[in-house]
Formats: C-alpha cells, sequence, structure tokens
C-alpha cells in the first residue's frame, strides 16, 4: 500500500552454513538467499513429474470460489483428492472437474500422520519427492520441528499470519510475493489469534482498518531462480502466490 513506509529486506547471494551463522542469524532480521542449493527438484518438479511421482497418497487440501483464502471467516471448503488428481487441478486455470466452481482455487499444506501429535515431513508423506530436495545446511537437524510442503493454484492468496517458529521458505518454482509486517506492527494488524483480519493489504478498508497504514511493510518477491526466504518468529507475513507448473 502506498500509504506505509517500505522497508528493504538484505539479499544475500552464495549462503552457505557459515554465512548464515556468522552474518545472517545473529541480526534477527528476515533475509532472502539466493544462489542456494535445493536440489534437483528446480529441474524435476512438473505438474507432470509430480503426478507421476508423487505417490497415491489422499490429501485434504482448500477449495475456494475465490483466489483470497480468508481463515477467519471460512471462505473455502476442505475436500479430499488423489495427489495426482490435485496437482492436475491446481495447474489447471479452468476444471473439467471441480467440487464448487469452474475456476475454484486449491491450496496444499501438507500434514503430518496424526495431524493432532506429528508434525508435517515432507521425507514422510512424500517420499520420492523428497529426495530431490536438498535442506540447506544452515541448522543442526535435531533443531528442525517439520518440512511443509506446499502447493497451491496460480494467483492463490494466503490469509495474513504469524508462526510462532523460525521459518525457512525454500521457493522451488513459480513466483511467490511474500509481505512481512514486524512484531511490533501487530498493534495496527488486527490481529484475531495469530491471523490478521486485513486481508486485501494493497488496497485495505481504511475505514474499517484505520490504523493498519502505521505497519511498515517489508516485500518479497522470490521468482524461478533458487530462492529461500529466513522468516524469523513473530513476523507477520502475507503470503500471495502462483505456482506455475507445466
Amino acid at each position: 500500500m502506498e500509504l506505509q513506509e517500505k522497508i528493504d529486506v538484505p539479499v544475500f547471494t552464495t549462503v552457505d552454513k557459515d554465512v548464515f551463522l556468522r552474518d545472517i542469524y545473529p541480526k534477527r532480521r528476515p533475509a532472502v538467499l539466493r544462489g542456494v542449493c535445493l536440489g534437483p527438484c528446480l529441474e524435476k518438479w512438473t505438474a507432470q513429474y509430480l503426478r507421476e511421482n508423487g505417490g497415491n497418497l489422499e490429501v485434504k487440501v482448500h477449495v475456494s470460489t475465490v483466489p483470497a483464502m480468508d481463515f477467519l471467516h471460512k471462505n473455502f471448503v476442505y475436500k479430499t483428492l488423489p495427489f495426482s488428481e490435485f496437482v492436475k487441478r491446481a495447474s489447471e486455470k479452468k476444471h473439467t472437474d471441480f467440487f464448487l466452481c469452474e475456476n475454484e482455487s486449491y491450496y496444499l499444506r501438507s500434514l503430518g500422520e496424526d495431524v493432532r501429535k506429528d508434525p508435517a515431513d515432507i521425507t514422510k508423506q512424500f517420499p520420492t519427492l523428497a529426495e530431490d530436495f536438498k535442506t540447506p545446511e544452515f541448522f543442526d537437524p535435531e533443531q528442525f520441528f517439520s518440512s511443509v510442503f506446499r502447493i497451491s493454484s496460480c494467483g492463490l492468496q494466503l490469509w495474513t499470519h504469524y508462526d510462532v517458529m523460525d521459518n525457512l521458505l525454500a521457493q522451488v518454482t513459480g513466483t511467490k510475493r511474500v509481505a512481512l509486517y514486524r512484531p511490533q506492527d501487530a498493534l495496527y494488524m488486527y490481529m484475531s489469534g495469530d491471523k490478521s483480519e486485513v486481508l486485501d493489504i494493497d488496497s485495505p478498508d481504511l475505514d474499517k482498518f484505520p490504523e493498519f497504514v502505521k505497519a511498515k511493510d517489508m516485500s518479497v518477491c522470490c521468482s524461478l531462480e533458487t530462492c529461500c526466504l529466513y522468516l524469523l518468529s513473530g513476523f507477520t507475513t502475507l503470503w500471495p502466490w502462483s505456482l506455475e507448473l507445466e
């Protein structure tokens, strides 16, 4: 939004563990990490490849008639699909098979075996695909809590939210815009739990959310080139993105 002050997110290239722990992690600020080796997934993960190698797992996905999903007011439904069928639909602009309408949007956030107890782990839910992905070795293995595999329809916008743990967001394919707001800006974000009432950050209803202009926007765009985004716990994030599968 033009009325908001913008803050640049620093960009680092050729980042290894030593550089990360010396120059990035101690500053406790978000950072874009380019040139990070993510493995053969960067070349392999087309829609066709994912369908053929993702296994027969049935996945629970969010389905909405609009691309801007709203968790607080639930403008989506949960549906279950075979992973292969989900990828097919997520890569389409219009669907011949659908639940709500022919241009509905889909979003998958992988879950653990027991959703109440087990964190998501790509090596368990999608073991074949996990072989293609190389986790950046910035932390010791015992420091990791989960590895969440996400796929969405082109143009999907996720609700504004914050996480309680540090995140390393690896952009494998497609283009994603990530808007970040500092922890102290939560006062202006109209939070309900860990979700914000403000969905359209570019054209917010300032009669309804007048304080939102005081929040400082840190926007990042991650494209097809190798890109990781280091996100700190407590930062409020908005993740609209486009996953372009062929």
